[in-house]
């Protein structure tokens, strides 16, 4: 009976370490980097907990390899950034409604005026990765964004799972 519980107890630890991802495979997977490709300037992550909920930002100096980076960046929407996206990562007011997320403050994003971004919806309820529509719709958020700052070669790269 005691190997019976220790047989279960190994699958189970399996089961959550390899559902685990490390966030360096998201930017990777959605946005064609990753942290060592450039000069980190600032990093922070505060996912935690059984279910992963918590932020995760960094910011990059790709001055120094600015063929990757425009490469990297070669598809990505120019700024301003949506309305939704603009609520969620500066705060404002819609319909009535305040947003007092203000993410960006959180990442140490200033307002950037001449750049491009990307966003990736990643809830598992959105169709279409790329639109920000339903952002407001659920429950939770599970979402990644980037910004590209063209005057100073920055990289602003912000993930937000509740």
């Amino acid at each position: 009976m005691r190997y019976v519980k220790l047989i279960i107890a190994t699958i189970i630890v399996g089961i959550v370490f390899s559902s685990c991802s490390t966030v360096d495979s998201g930017q990777a997977e959605y946005f064609g980097f990753k942290t060592s490709m450039f000069t980190v300037i600032e990093e922070k992550d505060t996912h935690g907990g059984f279910h992963g909920d918590g932020s995760y930002y960094l910011i990059l100096d790709c001055s120094e390899k600015n063929e990757q980076s425009t490469e990297l960046i070669k598809d990505w929407k120019p700024l301003p950034l949506t309305e939704n996206l603009q609520l969620i990562m500066y705060g404002g007011e819609k319909d009535g409604v305040s947003y007092g997320y203000n993410l960006a403050e959180k990442a140490h994003w200033p307002f950037i005026n001449n750049g491009v971004y990307k966003f990736v919806d990643r809830h598992s309820e959105a169709g279409d990765k790329s639109d920000d529509t339903n952002l407001f719709n659920r429950y939770s958020f599970n979402f990644s964004i980037a910004v590209y700052d063209l005057d100073t070669n920055t990289l602003y790269y912000f993930e937000f799972d509740t």
